[in-house]
């Protein structure tokens, strides 16, 4: 027992170096030059340099944008538009000294969670979905471009202790992810539909997990800080569309920017419902579901960033969705950051070659990335009909539960 448990580790290990060398990479290339720090922080130059040299990094640029040096308390004294889990965590990295040890933290910060998003994968799933996260190119674009990573570890937390029985600590991973970047609370209606069909005696430890979790981080800034804690609302239902369907369906004159939040909230809860229905009515397993319904919500969504396609990818290996269609979405991931980094470089820097440029890539790009997503939502849902009476699908071994 105790060899086969080492010769699983060092295999883990084996498996992880990949995918370190892949952070180590994103986070070499996104460090800025001294030059642009001179002044303490990145400085309005470094949005043009960095988007010029694909070095873009949220990481970096929110250093000197939020004032973070100045230890200010998040929400409270600053507005950051992250929910708390992120205004947190980029608060108390700025405690080390200078921006460098602001930088260095954050992203060994980021790496450790791909680590800790990586094992529980590979304890579940097996080291073929292990390698397919840590062999992916879009850790080298997107590692540590914002603190998604953060949020993507909570994912794989919630999946793991929720198949093996452990519900309350599912809800308390959950509570854990919405309160860094909010997406895991698509879990929450699904994940509690199947307790409730399947495991009724257990829902109210799951609600009580998630409950908890939810309320201790928010609940201090959302009663003494109202207005900053509410920011990250206000600030997304405020922004406009992002380059994609909305934005183009706007120019030809089919929709109106005021009408946009009601038809992406529509397509939205539409597919959502949908794919609940489905789930209750023929027992479709719930972690391949709520995959499918992440990556439905990103397709539908008005705002999406490049980087979403790291959440989309590791969730439908959670799903058990492997081949062609990764090799698709790692491709369409990686062409999606280049059209944004040139994109934004020709804009900022004022090139008169920008409007060439929308004429040219934006359209198939965009329009590629979109159907990736169509195609990964409908084929993860279609797999996620793999199930035993339980509702989890037959190849997941499950622990007694609580």
């Amino acid at each position: 027992m105790g060899g086969t448990t080492g010769q699983s580790g060092k295999q883990f290990w084996w498996t992880a170096i990949p995918g370190v060398l892949w952070m180590l990479l994103n986070i070499l290339h996104s460090a800025p030059p001294e030059s642009l720090v001179s002044g303490g922080y990145p400085g309005v130059s470094y949005y043009a340099y960095s988007f010029l040299h694909y070095s873009y990094s949220d990481v970096v640029a929110l250093y000197g944008a939020r004032r973070l040096f100045l230890h200010m308390i998040p929400y409270v004294q600053n507005v950051i538009e992250y929910p708390v889990g992120i205004g947190i965590y980029m608060s108390l990295m700025a405690y080390f000294p200078s921006f460098w040890g602001y930088f260095i933290a954050s992203d060994l910060g980021l790496m450790l969670a791909f680590i800790l998003t990586l094992y529980p994968l590979y304890r579940a799933r097996g080291i073929n979905a292990a390698l397919w996260l840590s062999l992916s190119p879009l850790l080298a674009v997107y590692g540590v471009l914002n603190w998604d990573l953060l949020g993507i570890m909570c994912w794989a937390w919630a999946v793991l202790t929720f198949e093996r029985g452990r519900y309350r600590w599912a809800g308390m991973w959950i509570g854990i992810g919405i309160a860094v970047k909010f997406f895991p609370i698509v879990m929450v209606p699904y994940f509690s539909a199947w307790l409730w069909m399947h495991r009724k005696d257990q829902l109210k430890g799951f609600c009580l997990g998630l409950g908890i979790s939810v309320g201790v981080l928010n609940l201090p800034f959302a009663i003494f800080a109202e207005s900053g804690w509410s920011n990250f609302f206000s600030y997304n239902s405020h922004r406009p569309p992002d380059p994609g369907l909305y934005q183009w369906l706007i120019h030809v004159g089919v929709l109106h920017l005021n009408s946009v939040d009601m038809v992406s909230a529509g397509l939205t809860l539409g597919g959502g419902i949908a794919l609940l229905a489905l789930m209750l009515k023929y027992h479709w397993n719930p972690v391949g579901v709520v995959a499918a319904a992440l990556t439905w919500w990103f397709l539908c969504n008005k705002v999406y960033s490049p980087q979403y396609m790291l959440w989309v990818y590791t969730a439908i290996l959670w799903a058990g969705v492997d081949g062609g269609l990764l090799v698709v979405l790692n491709l369409a991931g990686l062409l999606d950051f280049w059209l944004a980094m040139r994109w934004l470089g020709l804009g900022t820097t004022g090139n008169p070659l920008l409007p060439r440029f929308v004429r040219g890539p934006v359209f198939p790009i965009l329009a590629g990335r979109d159907l990736s997503l169509l195609f990964a939502a409908v084929f993860t849902a279609n797999r996620s009909r793999l199930r035993v009476d339980t509702g989890l699908p037959s190849e997941i071994p499950i622990s007694p539960r609580e």
